[in-house]
């Protein structure tokens, strides 16, 4: 029971759980690699937190995998270290999706503008705007190609963030089941418990045998008084409200001017 209590109790994963980690990892590559498309040009702190989830995304997924599936690594498995990394992971790609769906709203003018390039990693981009009007706050300008990789990166932080639902709450059933199982006896220890619970429980006299030493009694009582009553009258005498005891003695006499056959007339 410790061990699970603990979480370092192995919960088994299917193969196509191993896919989910594996889809993990590829699709946080994608997110990477789009956001910094993106910051390349024109930086954004919504671009930014994509990018933190991506990398963190690989960290969690190869570190549930290796200590799942690697012997030497086993020893660094928790449970508990899982489902706590899955929760963090899926509120943080729901931040990002909400983030990077905000940037993209953002951008509802139409503009005419010269970009060029001074060939920095992050934030190259400088642009010329010539339609803007004075009271226009242009903060950056995008082509519609660009728009459209803002709108996938949002959708993509989607599908990431329930990926990490989907392993979250097949951890979270499972290891629920591992501890309801051990707690309800699914070791041996827990049939030891089971079993000292069952005979504390069974130490009590049960209600069936405390009502029969009291109809023992009354049938003691009764039978006692069928007898006296028997002797006096010399006739056998049964009781309607007693139980009959086919053991108890049967003190039965007869008579024999009582036991004779009818007078008959005969004629001849």
């Amino acid at each position: 029971m410790e061990d699970v209590k603990k979480g370092e109790r192995l919960i088994p994963t299917p193969k196509w759980f191993i896919a989910l980690r594996v889809l993990q990892i590829v699709i946080a590559v994608v997110v990477v690699g789009l956001a910094g498309w993106w910051i390349h040009g024109l930086y954004y702190d919504a671009l930014g937190f994509a990018i933190f989830c991506g990398l963190f995304t690989w960290i969690i997924a190869l570190y549930a995998i290796l200590t799942e599936h690697t012997p030497a690594c086993r020893r660094a498995y928790n449970t508990w270290a899982i489902l706590a990394l899955d929760g963090v992971m899926v509120v943080f790609w729901l931040a990002a999706l909400g983030a990077v769906a905000h940037l993209r709203s953002t951008f509802t003018v139409d503009v005419q503008a010269s970009c060029s390039s001074d060939g920095s990693a992050v934030n190259s981009g400088h642009c010329t705007v010539y339609n803007k009007r004075n009271d226009d706050d242009v903060v950056g300008v995008a082509t519609d190609g660009a728009l459209a990789v803002l709108s996938g990166i949002a959708g993509i932080c989607a599908i990431v963030m329930l990926l990490f639902v989907a392993t979250f709450a097949y951890v979270c059933h499972y290891f629920r089941l591992a501890y309801v199982g051990r707690e309800g006896g699914g070791s041996d220890g827990g049939e030891a418990e089971k079993g000292a619970g069952a005979t504390e429980l069974n130490a009590g006299i049960p209600p069936q045998q405390q009502s029969q030493p009291l109809l023992h009694q009354q049938n003691q009582n009764g039978w006692a008084g069928q007898q006296q009553q028997q002797q006096q009258t010399g006739y056998p005498v049964y009781g309607q409200d007693t139980a009959y005891d086919p053991y108890a003695p049967q003190n039965t006499v007869y008579s024999p001017q009582h036991v004779g056959h009818p007078q008959q007339t005969y004629s001849h």
